[in-house]
């Protein structure tokens, strides 16, 4: 196969580790031989890096490049294709399948038909069953024929009747949608744009008898309840724009997209509000993507039925409402609640809604344990991977409140942090040793007992029945191991500073990194924290934040550098150190000659897997960064996010603290 065409299969991945070898030795079973395997990591956080580079030490097909997270596949895999040297291009997600003939039968009909695209048959497969849920194209398709791009784009609206996984594409018609430096913000569904693109480019599009096994798995985004579902919402209005602009307002194809974007109002809302209580933290971004998806439905261009079965599309909130009567009644009353009584819904109904799902996470735990043969009754802080615990702030500030209150009950207190990382990598006990080790840990119900108590307000009353609540549990079960799941902030209203230094000293490594960062900043400065959520599109974590457009990321970039600016003129004499999640907004902040920026990933210990020990040492570093200020500031904008991690950081080194608040 010397002279044959080389094929660019390229393939996005994301904590794909399990897959790899899986996907490797199906690229190699394949009769057609001359291929290359072009792989862009989106920032794993498992051994994907590693099983890639042994791979491709081996064999020189295989190219490997690793880039900061993106949250979604669209960016790595368009990286892909700009890397690729091949005229065609194949997309294969990971975790996806081929037969051993596939790339020879697809190449052969591209061949035979001089088609711009080909697509293969596309089988639905339940990984946990084994069965075979959806064959495309659609039972009737004429797969013989030879169809012209545009004449598809009707055919995949409002549903697709065809399967475009695993095509095979000549590179002209990809045209300018390729990883690029800077780009809009990109949705889990872009691909639904996407592929109408490639077939307005594409004059001749044909179909293969290839089949291409799309292998639904539980960690699948279609699988999971999470607002990037609500993306689709978003790329059915970029459908919009495209059917107008390619065909126009009076079009057929106008016409469908509407009928998509309908179809998809309607039934994101019924997700929503059957889902509402998992997406609490989402809430305010899918309302508005609900609304502004309502806003571009035109009710004209829908058929009588659909028009009156939703009262004529007047009212998106009265249909809502309506709608939630059929689907969760429930959810009106507390949207009522939480429109009136702000602060008794969030304590009342989200935290213990939020309790519950945590009950449910770690309840495996409990239910498989064995006694042991002897224990300590003792109180301990937990943060052992068996349940969602925050950020680093909000576990060190449960731990610190756990210990007052044992301190005031005359209880033991221990501390079993193991994950991501053993917290005494970095912290080790100072006057009071809380370390526990793992074999003297019961989780047998008979011995032990979980106490679940989580934080929705900062009010006075919350933090007092946050302290009742100890005592009266510490109280009860004196003869058993309490199990703290906790970010409680009552410690706040005591001496913080006093109880958190009793606990911790950075460990011998950690202080030799806050020497050298001190050395860094070389002389007296103030801090200044931002916390983006990916606003700027480039920290994807669990917070959800929708990132903003070019221009939105520009106006507010300019905006935090201008605070920055009013702070050093207030601190003549003094650096001003960043410490931000946005490594956009350090660097574009380093332009200033009185900033410092300490070197490090920027990581989140609340949705990372990581263990090594320097992909978390910079949260620490900025941590005893700020404590070591003069001063501590918190830029806030609107939808940036009000952090307590500086706010608890000047705490521990009894520091002023401000938060400065602007518009863009």
């Amino acid at each position: 196969m010397k002279d044959a065409t080389l094929i660019s299969v390229v393939t996005p991945v994301y904590n794909g580790a399990r897959f790899i070898k899986g996907t490797y030795d199906c690229l190699c079973r394949q009769t057609y031989t001359n291929w290359e395997w072009v792989v862009v990591d989106d920032g794993s956080t498992d051994e994907t890096r590693t099983m890639l580079r042994e791979l491709g030490e081996h064999d020189r097909r295989i190219s490997y490049t690793r880039q900061q997270n993106s949250g979604a596949a669209k960016l790595p895999r368009d990286r892909a294709v700009f890397q690729s040297k091949g005229p065609l291009v194949l997309p294969l997600d990971i975790d996806d399948r081929i037969e051993d003939d596939y790339l020879q039968r697809m190449i052969e009909r591209m061949e035979e038909t001089q088609a711009d695209i080909v697509y293969p048959q596309m089988v639905f497969v339940n990984m946990a069953t084994g069965e075979t849920t959806l064959t495309l194209p659609v039972e009737g398709f004429d797969t013989d024929h030879v169809y012209d791009g545009r004449s598809l784009v009707r055919m995949t609206m409002p549903e697709w009747s065809i399967g475009c996984n695993g095509g095979l594409y000549r590179r002209k018609v990809w045209g300018n949608i390729y990883w690029l430096e800077e780009h809009e913000p990109i949705w889990v569904y872009s691909d639904e744009v996407d592929e109408r693109h490639y077939l307005l480019l594409a004059h001749r599009v044909a179909f293969a008898q290839a089949r291409y096994f799309y292998q639904n798995h539980e960690a699948s985004i279609t699988n999971r309840v999470s607002p990037k579902l609500f993306h689709i919402l978003k790329t059915n209005n970029q459908l919009l724009d495209l059917m107008e602009e390619e065909f126009g307002l009076d079009s057929e194809e106008y016409r469908l997209a509407n009928l998509k974007a309908f179809y998809g109002w309607r039934s994101m809302t019924a997700y929503y509000l059957r889902h509402y209580e998992e997406l609490t933290d989402a809430d305010g971004q899918i309302q508005y993507d609900l609304t502004q998806a309502f806003s571009r439905i035109d009710p004209s261009l829908l058929s009588r039925k659909d028009r009156m079965k939703f009262l004529n599309l007047k009212s998106g909130k009265l249909l809502q409402a309506l709608m939630a009567l059929k689907y969760q009644p429930r959810w009106l009353t507390e949207k009522v609640m939480q429109r009136t009584m702000t602060d008794k819904y969030r304590f009342e109904v989200v935290r213990k809604r939020t309790e519950g799902m945590m009950l449910q996470q770690m309840r495996k735990s409990y239910a498989e344990a064995e006694e042991k043969e002897s224990f300590a009754p003792c109180a301990i802080s937990m943060f052992c991977g068996n349940v969602a615990s925050g950020g680093l702030v909000d576990r060190l500030r449960g731990a610190v409140s756990l210990f007052a209150a044992c301190k005031q009950a005359g209880r033991d207190f221990r501390l079993y942090f193991t994950h991501p990382f053993p917290l005494t990598d970095y912290l080790q006990p100072n006057e009071y040793d809380w370390t526990i080790k793992e074999q003297e840990v019961t989780f047998a119900p008979s011995q032990s007992h979980a106490v679940i108590v989580d934080t929705q307000t900062n009010t006075e009353w919350e933090r007092q029945w946050q302290q009742q609540r100890f005592a009266e549990e510490l109280n009860d079960h004196a003869n058993k191991q309490l199990h703290f799941y906790t970010n409680a902030l009552f410690s706040y209203s005591l001496d913080f500073s006093a109880l958190f230094n009793e606990l911790f000293r950075p460990s011998e490594r950690l202080q030799a990194s806050i020497e050298r960062a001190h050395h860094i900043i070389g002389g007296p400065y103030v801090t200044v924290s931002a916390r983006f959520c990916n606003l700027l599109d480039d920290f994807n974590e669990e917070t959800y934040s929708e990132p903003l457009s070019q221009a939105g990321q520009r106006q507010l970039l300019d905006a935090c550098i201008t605070q920055l600016r009013h702070i050093h003129r207030r601190h003549q004499g003094a650096l001003v150190v960043v410490c931000s999640d946005s490594t956009t907004f350090a660097q574009a902040a380093q332009g200033e000659d009185y900033v410092r920026v300490i070197p490090g990933t920027v990581s989140h210990i609340g949705n990372d897997t990581s263990h090594h020990y320097e992909y978390y040492e910079k949260t620490f570093l900025d941590f005893f960064i700020i404590a070591d200020a003069l001063r501590a500031y918190l830029l806030k904008a609107p939808r940036m996010h009000n952090s307590g991690f500086p706010y608890a950081a000047a705490r521990v080194g009894q520091k002023p603290y401000e938060v400065v608040t602007f518009e863009p």
